[in-house]
């Protein structure tokens, strides 16, 4: 069952990443926005989700991306502009590369979890809105350890910014899958990221993702 919500997961947040890139000649819409927070808080291994939710937000992934590029999916010559990402790309990347991407994609699964409630109260920030679009993509580009280091950064101040713990020293990533990204540190690595930017690893306390979680029900 592990094994095949772990496959549930990798395949949305690939679907995901293809919508990000569906929008990129496309005017941003609010609902677009949401489904990619939603979605990417689907995909936090701790947060309760089961097969049938991952499979069903899946679904409306994909039949949003048809909308958006509705000529995609019946085009004979795919460019892969808006194709779904494989994860395991990430995972048979070389070191470096794996942590930065992880890094980015788990703190965007935090950033999703405190602006999700807000949006759906009528709250947003543009700029965090639009990152979400930006992480995503970048997710699935051929970059280098340089090229990624500066989205890392920014990663961590949307992160200060939807969870509102600012510092005046220190940029604070938010990582809900704490797990999964412990697994990925090395200390190579971790002097690598300390070298460039202050940034600090805090995991998400397990009762407020409960709470976040439970809220999210309501506005299903």
């Amino acid at each position: 069952m592990e094994n095949q919500m772990s496959g549930f997961c990798d395949e949305l947040t690939g679907a995901l990443i293809g919508l990000a890139k569906a929008c990129k000649m496309n005017i941003r819409q609010a609902a677009v926005t949401r489904l990619l927070m939603e979605g990417l808080i689907t995909t936090i291994t701790d947060a309760g989700f089961d097969d049938q939710a991952l499979s069903d937000m899946l679904l409306k992934v994909r039949r949003e991306k048809d909308r958006i590029a509705p000529g995609c999916s019946v085009c004979k010559s795919v460019c892969g502009n808006t194709s779904d990402y494989d994860i395991k790309n990430i995972r048979t990347s070389e070191e470096e590369i794996r942590f930065f991407k992880s890094l980015i994609l788990s703190g965007i699964k935090g950033i999703a979890v405190y602006a999700f409630p807000d949006m759906a109260k009528g709250y947003e920030n543009e700029k965090i809105n639009e990152f979400f679009y930006k992480a995503l993509s970048i997710i699935s580009y051929d970059l280098t350890m340089e090229d990624l280091l500066p989205v890392v950064a920014e990663t961590a101040e949307m992160s200060e910014s939807a969870a509102q713990c600012a510092s005046q020293n220190s940029h604070f990533l938010i990582i809900p899958d704490y797990k999964s990204m412990e697994e990925l540190t090395t200390r190579k690595l971790l002097a690598i990221l300390e070298e460039n930017y202050p940034i600090s690893l805090i995991p998400m306390p397990e009762q407020d993702l409960k709470k976040i979680t439970k809220e999210l029900t309501t506005f299903n």
